[in-house]
């Protein structure tokens, strides 16, 4: 994955479409949101957009936007909305113009 700074993430996202989405829910065991952006930004090899690697002090939620290449030349986008609780709840959407670039990021959280 190389990392992509796209100037408006919610654009990007828009173009790109639903046709080759997956999303799935998973907690995390991490006691800030601060610790889960940081952990996921350096997990995925994605680059945070929108300002999104930075988290309001004393927030209970966070969403976190990523851009990047695949390989072909495929962009990826991945949008992370936490909740913190007694852990952190994410429900993380995956997003392509490549549907196998899509099944490989969304597995690599598991």
């Amino acid at each position: 994955m190389q990392k992509v700074l796209k100037p408006n993430w919610n654009a990007s996202w828009e173009e790109i479409g639903g046709e080759n989405e997956l999303e799935d829910t998973y907690a995390l065991s991490m006691p800030t949101l601060e610790d889960a952006v940081k952990k996921i930004i350096q997990y995925m090899g994605m680059q945070p957009c929108e300002r999104s690697d930075k988290v309001v002090e004393n927030r209970s939620s966070h969403t976190l936007y990523l851009a990047g290449v695949y390989r072909g030349g495929h962009d990826v986008l991945v949008r992370a909305k936490m909740a913190l609780s007694e852990n952190i709840a994410m429900q993380l959407t995956v997003r392509s113009t490549d549907q196998s670039a899509v099944q490989v990021v969304a597995s690599a959280i598991d």
